[in-house]
């Protein structure tokens, strides 16, 4: 499952970041192309859901529905991926995110744009997708946190959706850990989500080991090399104001690689996380033990 990542655009990248006060028309125009899509898989055994931010009311969002065509049965996936691209989508593969396949179309100029998803009715990401959606649905106070994040974060990136994405993220996994989404012990997860979500990198295999108690070292692969996830607990007793710039110069440890929004270090509600290009640079960075002031900076 990828914990975070709801709105990697399935018909490509955003090129502008925009995020608008909530249409009251959006539901009538996903109708619309529920209709469209349940013409097309009339002999199919599906559902289709509104899900995103589009699907929750009074939610500023990006003007692009997301949309999730569920499957009752998993082995019928072939012949609907057949019927879809016999009319206009393309598929484009999970993009990264298991259980989710993603579809791509070009000229479809009466509907409003939308991304466009399979899913088996069992699958881990389809029950994120309905668990996020109804919590918002049901918590206002939620809802307007992850609205002003996303409008400062759409007002800070506009040019940028990796950056837009990273820049939301801290609040996305507070409310997952809320709606029982999350859970502490699903490192490989966080891993997964934090890569792909804050370092737009997409991950072929991640295999985390213990370095010991609270530290975690993730060897990932991903298309065209390897890279070293360092993940620590969050230390509430750190203290201190070293600044990893003034640190990093006065010895030869490697810079951690900056998240998509250019935040060095990555932090989550659950523990802190450093990327690098070799293991040896992940593990000299922590026997500098400069991981300890990381909650300052």
């Amino acid at each position: 499952m990828s914990w975070i990542n709801e709105e990697k655009p399935g018909v490509g990248k955003t090129k502008r970041v925009e995020v608008v006060p909530y249409d009251p028309t959006w539901p009538l125009r996903f109708e619309q192309v529920r209709g469209h899509l349940l013409g097309i898989l009339s002999r199919q055994k599906v559902r289709i859901e509104h899900v995103g931010s589009t699907s929750v009311p009074g939610l500023a969002a990006k003007p692009v529905l997301d949309i999730d065509i569920v499957l009752e049965n998993a082995a019928d996936f072939t012949e609907v991926k057949t019927l879809l691209e016999a009319n206009g989508y393309r598929h484009l593969g999970d993009l990264g995110i298991t259980g989710r396949e993603a579809f791509k179309y070009q000229d479809k100029p009466q509907f409003m744009r939308h991304n466009l998803y399979v899913l088996s009715v069992d699958a881990d990401e389809f029950m994120r997708h309905l668990t996020f959606r109804d919590w918002l649905r049901g918590h206002p106070e939620d809802r307007e946190a992850y609205a002003q994040v996303k409008i400062a974060a759409a007002q800070k990136f506009p040019n940028d959706i990796s950056a837009y994405i990273d820049a939301k993220s801290n609040v996305i996994l507070e409310i997952y850990t809320r709606c029982g989404l999350y859970r502490p012990q699903d490192l490989s997860e966080l891993a997964r989500s934090v890569l792909i979500n804050r370092y737009d990198l997409p991950v072929e295999e991640i295999d985390c080991k213990e370095l010991q108690p609270g530290f975690s070292l993730c060897r990932v692969q991903a298309a065209e090399r390897a890279y070293f996830l360092l993940v620590w607990q969050q230390a509430d007793s750190a203290s201190g104001g070293i600044s990893l710039n003034q640190s990093f110069s006065e010895g030869r440890i490697a810079h951690p690689i900056p998240t998509a929004s250019g935040q060095q270090i990555s932090r989550t509600p659950f523990g802190m996380l450093a990327l690098f290009r070799s293991e040896q640079d992940a593990l000299a960075f922590f026997s500098s033990h400069l991981w300890m002031n990381s909650t300052k900076l």
